[in-house]
């Protein structure tokens, strides 16, 4: 192999720039980017004023590598004529390919029979002929563009899909692809014709244009269609608006605001419809606007604090579900500002909620202005001991019920020790105390106000004695553990108000609290001693199987709890909890609550997860009985199921459903099965949706949703 001096290439093509030269080189005289040619054999005629190039040719000029048979470098007339196998790699990543190539102007223009290239994610664009021109575009004839991979046993057979034209032209600069009398073909043969089409090429992370369509069938809401426009503000921000169209149901229009800011973010989503009326659904006059707000956004004001907002706001108590735009039962709004300084937090919110579940009273939902919360960790001390505050003032208002003004202040200190034997033991001091001022606070109020205060002393000590046992590949392990826990009789007087600590259940995880409730308005009166085993089995490779089972005895004060918690009579119930790990794709889980005097199961879940690379499937099984710690009458029990299979590399199915077995019934609440395809040009799957749930204007519906996704085309997709 001849090695072209580096020098002579300098003199002879100094001047095939592949890439646009940049102006201020130009201005300065500076000397084009040095070429490299590496060939097999090199021949310069001299009164021709022709290089030429033979065999495994490689021209080489900054990012931009020519491969070919045979190069010739006419000087006199500043042409590259390359052919045999020629392909270009461009500093974007693509790669043209053809049998035959003219460049003309530093190779920037110029001609290229049979046309081929593969783009930077794959795709391919083929023609009969292509130019380059000199603002930086690729002028095709009788083109195909198609993000599909070929027939790998047949490689001439079509494409999934692929777009032909009689004109494509590329444009680099702009990052466009551009179409002029264009067909689309699936599976070679022609669906759709367009004398227009547009999109950016695979380059391009970010654009204005339309999104993928929403399209669906529903019993109630007939036939759904929604195209959404996405809208590139700047850099920072972005819109999105999409205009759906219920058939029967009327109209939305849903839009999405985000903007980032250097310390901060918003983001602002909204919804204007003229829809029907709950009122009187079914009345095909009986329409009118609805709509709804949900707006979040955070700031760092400085290393310490930050502040931030949500808003979440709906006309209609069942619109947000009706129209499948999602969200919670429960609509928060929060404006707040918190403070991080080492073992310290600060906060200082204000919230308003809005309760979208069935029963519920717009008059009853309270607004919170102001909670400040203070909460502070001490360092440990020369024993370990560690202190620990939990401060907070809280002001509640509501339309109708309760108002209450509160003060508390959580003090606790807490002292591990571990003997030399092995066993640990904790001491743990509570003392809280709380100032409250209260308007209808107890059944017997009637437009009264209320000042009581409380301090309520808790002590606890916890003995555990894990005793470890050391397999050929596992570690067992077996733990009893008691507790211990000192406290006064009563502590929760009707002139209390019970705002935070209304949903409770006695399981596992507060048996060994010192106060089970989660809040401060409830506190766990008396004392008892808690007493619970501990077991567990660790492989080397990362799996497990733990146990735990436990029960409290209440020797002095009576029951802070309902009847039904579990915890009303002096012996509790039993507690316990499965939950097994293996490394392999099983996992299962078990947790139940069970009358001591009868093994009744209050409480009985088991759910479990299999999953492996083609097929997964789980479920959950829950069955509680009515307790009057809950808001929710009634016995529950209720079955979760969800699975899905890879039947190919390209097919999968999926499924879930949600039956309700409580109160001597057996419905189906929810149901979804679908299929999908996908590859790396094309997303389409179908979705049958059963929904049995009544609700005012929500009645039991049937849907069918479509999804179909070209890439960089977009498609139709449900939601």
């Amino acid at each position: 192999m001849t090695r072209f001096p580096l020098l002579t290439a300098i003199v002879f093509l100094a001047t095939l720039l592949v890439s646009v030269r940049p102006t201020a080189a130009q201005e300065i005289d500076v000397e084009g980017t040095p070429v490299l040619l590496v060939a097999d054999e090199v021949v310069y005629d001299e009164s021709l004023g022709i290089v030429t190039a033979r065999g495994n040719v490689e021209l080489t000029q900054g990012p931009r590598v020519l491969l070919a048979d045979t190069v010739s470098y006419n000087r006199k007339a500043n042409t590259v004529i390359a052919s045999g196998s020629v392909s270009l790699m461009e500093p974007s990543g693509e790669v043209l390919f053809s049998d035959y190539a003219e460049l003309n102007d530093e190779l920037k223009t110029g001609t290229i029979r049979k046309f081929r290239a593969l783009l930077v994610d794959g795709s391919r664009l083929a023609a009969v002929q292509g130019r380059r021109t000199t603002d930086q575009r690729k002028v095709l004839d009788k083109a195909v563009f198609s993000p599909c991979d070929l027939c790998e046993e047949n490689p001439t057979e079509a494409p999934l899909w692929q777009i032909k034209a009689v004109k494509v032209i590329h444009d680099e600069a702009a990052k466009d692809i551009i179409y002029e009398d264009a067909t689309l073909e699936f599976f070679g043969f022609p669906v759709a014709y367009t004398p227009y089409l547009r999109h950016p090429d695979p380059t391009v992370d970010r654009r204005s244009g339309l999104l993928a369509p929403t399209m669906g069938v529903s019993d109630e809401l007939g036939v759904i269609f929604g195209q959404p426009y996405y809208q590139v503000i700047d850099e920072t921000s972005d819109l999105v608006v999409e205009p759906r169209v219920h058939s029967t149901a009327g109209t939305i229009i849903l839009t999405d605001y985000r903007k980032r800011f250097s310390n901060g973010a918003i983001d602002l989503r909204n919804s204007l419809a003229y829809v029907e009326q709950p009122s009187d659904p079914g009345d095909s006059d009986d329409f009118g606007f609805e709509g709804h707000a949900d707006w979040e956004g955070g700031f760092s004001l400085n290393q310490t604090w930050r502040a931030g907002f949500d808003f979440e706001q709906s006309s209609q108590r069942t619109y947000l579900r009706r129209y499948n735009i999602g969200g919670p039962d429960v609509l928060t709004s929060r404006l707040y500002a918190e403070g991080f300084r080492g073992r310290n937090y600060s906060s200082l919110a204000a919230y308003k909620f809005q309760d979208l579940r069935a029963g519920s009273d717009p008059d009853d939902t309270p607004v919170v202005l102001p909670l400040a919360e203070y909460r502070h960790v001490g360092q440990p001390g020369r024993f370990g001991g560690r202190s620990s505050l939990d401060a907070s003032l809280l002001a509640l208002t509501r339309d109708t019920g309760t108002d209450s003004r509160r003060a508390s202040v959580v003090s606790g200190w807490e002292l591990p020790f571990t003997s030399d034997a092995g066993e640990i033991y904790t001491l743990n001091a509570r003392l809280q105390t709380d100032a409250y001022y209260a308007t209808d606070a107890s059944p017997a109020s009637t437009g009264d106000s209320e000042t009581t205060g409380r301090a309520f002393p808790q002590l606890g000590l916890k003995w555990q004695y894990p005793l470890g046992r050391r397999g050929d590949n596992t570690t067992q392990v077996i733990e009893p553990i008691v507790g211990l826990v000192l406290g006064p009789q009563g502590g929760n007087p009707e002139e209390v108000p019970n705002e935070d600590s209304r949903s409770f259940e006695f399981d596992e995880t507060n048996l060994f609290r010192l106060n089970r409730y989660e809040g401060v308005d409830r506190v766990t009166s008396g004392s008892h001693v808690n007493y619970g085993l501990r077991t567990g089995v660790y492989g080397d490779s990362g799996g497990s199987t733990e146990l735990l089972i436990g029960q409290s005895y209440r020797f002095y004060g009576n029951s802070a709890f309902g009847e039904g918690s579990g915890l009303e009579e002096e012996l509790s119930d039993i507690v316990g909890a499965l939950a097994v790990r293996p490394t392999g794709p099983l996992t299962f889980t078990y947790r139940f609550r069970m009358d001591p005097t009868d093994a009744t199961l209050n409480r009985n879940e088991v759910g479990f997860s299999y999953i492996v690379p083609r097929y997964y499937v789980g479920g959950n099984y829950v069955t509680l009985d009515e307790t009057a710690s809950s808001e929710l009458a009634g016995d529950r029990e209720q079955l979760d199921f969800y699975g899905g299979v890879t039947l190919t590399d390209h097919w999968s199915v999926a499924g879930s459903l949600t039956h309700d077995l409580s109160q001597d019934r057996s419905r189906l609440l929810r149901g979804r099965f679908g299929f999908t395809y996908s590859d790396e040009c094309l997303l389409f799957g179908i979705d049958f949706e059963r929904s049995n749930i009544s609700d005012e204007d929500i009645e039991p519906d049937d849907r069918v949703m479509f999804r179909l996704v070209l890439t960089h085309l977009g498609g139709v997709e449900s939601k």
